[in-house]
């Protein structure tokens, strides 16, 4: 998924599977549907938008929650509300507000927390964690 989000903001299929560390013929392999190739010989370019489920974490009142999202259009909402969410903890100017744009939005079928006495009785229970995303897809790690 790395991989492909940054094939997405411009790196080539090489650079991006080299940076992530896999070969890009496994990238091919798995993702086949979601690159697209005009001529042999030509460069890969991803689709605009994927339908692919992935296990992503998601902060519920009952702190984070891993759930199954679908596409890359949720995945990106859930990315935006991460860093939103991360301003907040910072206390930046202005992240309340870029906060409450996310009023109303599910991801995963769960309703993203935008109530700012809520979020601070979940960091006041330090269930707000920011260490990965994406769940792992390996028990244990």
């Amino acid at each position: 998924m790395r991989v492909l989000g940054r094939v997405r903001r411009g790196a080539s299929l090489a650079e991006a599977a080299r940076t992530e560390h896999i070969k890009p013929a496994t990238i091919r392999k798995y993702l086949r549907r979601q690159f697209r190739q005009e001529a042999p010989g030509k460069r890969w370019t991803p689709t605009k938008y994927d339908r692919l489920t992935v296990p992503m974490n998601v902060l519920t009142p009952q702190g984070p929650t891993t759930v199954p999202v679908r596409g890359s259009r949720e995945r990106n909402i859930l990315g935006r509300y991460n860093v939103a969410l991360r301003k907040w903890r910072e206390g930046q100017l202005g992240a309340e507000a870029e906060l409450a744009k996310f009023k109303g939005q599910t991801v995963g079928g769960l309703p993203l927390i935008t109530d700012v006495a809520l979020l601070a009785s979940l960091e006041d229970a330090d269930a707000i964690h920011f260490e990965e995303l994406y769940a792992s897809l390996v028990r244990g790690v």
